[in-house]
């Protein structure tokens, strides 16, 4: 089975699936980090501001792998579903 050889609807949801993965990913990723525990636990201060802490720790871009890593299983979830004709 080809994924080359899908249809335009099939390669979307895959596509689809892999951004989803990747989502999850940098969210795992974000309740793991130390930034995500510091600034639940902060009331006042610069660590106070969760969203401007977030964007801070995105800027650091020492994630990557969990994104790359929900991508692939996503990926291959998906291929599974097809191969299995799970999906039509």
């Amino acid at each position: 089975m080809n994924p080359l050889r899908w249809r335009t609807e099939h390669l979307l949801a895959g596509a689809i699936f892999c951004v989803i993965g990747a989502i999850g990913g940098v969210f795992f990723a974000w309740m793991q980090s130390a930034a995500h525990i510091i600034a639940m636990g902060s009331l006042s201060g610069e660590w106070s501001d969760y969203s401007g802490v977030f964007l801070i720790w995105l800027e650091n871009a020492h994630y990557w792998p969990w994104p790359l890593l929900g991508a692939v299983v996503a990926g291959l979830t998906f291929y599974a579903m097809r191969l299995l004709r799970i999906s039509n």
